[in-house]
């Protein structure tokens, strides 16, 4: 019996073990089993960023050029000149000597012209990209051009007025002046009732015996806030030539109004084109 009574006990003892290890097992593979957890993704952590457009290449330069104006950079505005517009001035000298101060623009308004949008419209059988800024109290364009047809050779037409004599054109209305003028920054005064007026003098009027600089043109271009708008010739006024725009009246906002035409057709330089801008 005792042998009896040892072997029981001990089947018992074992089992009892066995039983505790088992035990001890089934709670580890519980604790070691964590419960599934939700992770809600990161908002936006795969998200692209928003693309920024790039400006026209034509954009671009004019901006560069403004840049040139602000810094008072003229070499660096000098490169950015057409062969044309370098030949108005025949040196870099004496364009750096004028720069700013003959109808191009100058440093304080390149400031304020660069906070300003860009508008590109294309000139007449693509022969230029006109690139307008208007602000509240600024607004110019710059004919901008591939040289002799080479589209990665892009140039601006930006020769100012001559430096001395008379002006042979200026804007009657609105009563803007000369372009060579400095009047008050802000829009000038157009008397709504009467069209847009730009009078060009005749060359010989100056009693010079070589074709005039600026032009002597029979045909003129428009646009108004870059949309592209008829310039009439008006009637002969005595040896002058004037011409004509008609200018909706605005909401408030300021009006810019952009006409250019070509010269070097009457025999003069190579041929190239100028631009006028008052704002309205």
């Amino acid at each position: 019996m005792s042998q009896t009574r040892e072997r029981l006990t001990t089947a018992l003892l074992v089992a009892g073990v066995l039983g505790l290890a088992a035990g001890c097992t089934s709670d580890d593979q519980v604790s070691a089993a964590p419960a599934a957890t939700d992770v809600a993704p990161t908002p936006g952590a795969t998200a692209s960023p928003t693309p920024v457009e790039a400006a026209s290449p034509e954009e671009a330069l004019v901006a560069e050029y403004l840049d040139a104006a602000v810094a008072g950079d003229a070499a660096a505005a000098w490169q950015l000149l057409t062969p044309q517009a370098q030949q108005f001035y025949s040196t870099e000298q004496t364009f750096a000597g004028l720069f700013g101060r003959d109808g191009t623009v100058s440093a304080d308004e390149a400031g304020q012209l660069l906070a300003g949008d860009m508008v590109s419209s294309e000139g007449p059988e693509g022969a230029f990209t006109l690139v307008s800024v208007t602000t509240d109290s600024e607004a110019d364009a710059w004919v901008v051009r591939a040289v002799d047809g080479d589209p990665a050779d892009l140039r601006i037409d930006d020769a100012g007025v001559p430096p001395t004599g008379g002006s042979l054109y200026e804007w009657r209305n609105p009563a803007a002046g000369a372009e060579d003028a400095r009047y008050e920054a802000g829009p000038a005064v157009l008397d709504a009732s009467r069209p847009a007026t730009l009078s060009f003098a005749s060359p010989a009027s100056t009693d010079s015996d070589v074709p005039s600089t600026v032009g002597y043109p029979d045909a003129l271009f428009g646009w108004v806030d870059g949309t592209s708008v008829p310039v009439e010739l008006g009637a002969a006024a005595g040896s002058e030539r004037q011409f004509t725009v008609d200018v909706e009246p605005g909401d408030g906002a300021p009006t810019a109004l952009t006409v250019v035409w070509e010269t070097g057709l009457d025999g003069g330089a190579p041929a190239s084109w100028r631009s006028s801008t008052v704002l309205l």
